[in-house]
């Protein structure tokens, strides 16, 4: 890939991630702040083998989750609906292959036992910590990070099964 650099990352995605963070709620300063922070994460540690469409949904994310571990420091906070947030951004944006990978994401972990599907459940839409995550399924903490480690490697593996072949 080759060597990133600010001009190039603000010309191809700057005003895109500006207006992305905007329709998340940020304030323009913010906005700014997150997108200047993603920019410099990509150079920092390049997003490997990403070009196009690709690196503009990782700069997305990154941007999206710099904004929003600003908000949980303020504790400001703003109603999301993150799935019509997703939806719109897609509409305006036009499809940058995300969709397929959320599509095979959500196949892999209908797939997946009741027991990874809880874990999963409590880790990323309640926001457990590994002791609350250990205590609902009666392991001890190294045994929620196994199972979180473990569960995170099947479903790479099941994606990128599902989006290569």
């Amino acid at each position: 890939m080759p060597q990133l650099d600010l001009d190039t990352l603000w010309r191809d995605h700057g005003v895109d991630l500006q207006r992305f963070l905007r329709v998340l709620g940020a304030t323009r300063t913010e906005a700014e702040d997150a997108v200047q922070e993603a920019f410099l994460q990509a150079i920092r540690t390049p997003p490997e083998q990403r070009e196009g469409v690709e690196i503009a949904a990782w700069l997305r994310t990154v941007a999206k989750n710099v904004f929003l571990k600003s908000l949980r420091r303020t504790r400001k906070l703003v109603p999301l609906d993150r799935e019509t947030i997703e939806q719109d951004w897609a509409e305006i944006a036009g499809d940058d292959g995300a969709q397929s990978k959320v599509d095979a994401l959500k196949q892999c972990i209908a797939m997946m036992d009741e027991r990874e599907r809880k874990a999963l459940h409590l880790r990323y839409t309640m926001n457990a910590s590994r002791k609350q995550i250990a205590e609902s399924l009666e392991l001890s903490e190294g045994g929620a990070k196994n199972l979180l480690e473990r569960v995170k490697a099947k479903l790479k593996e099941c994606v990128e099964r599902r989006l290569n072949g």
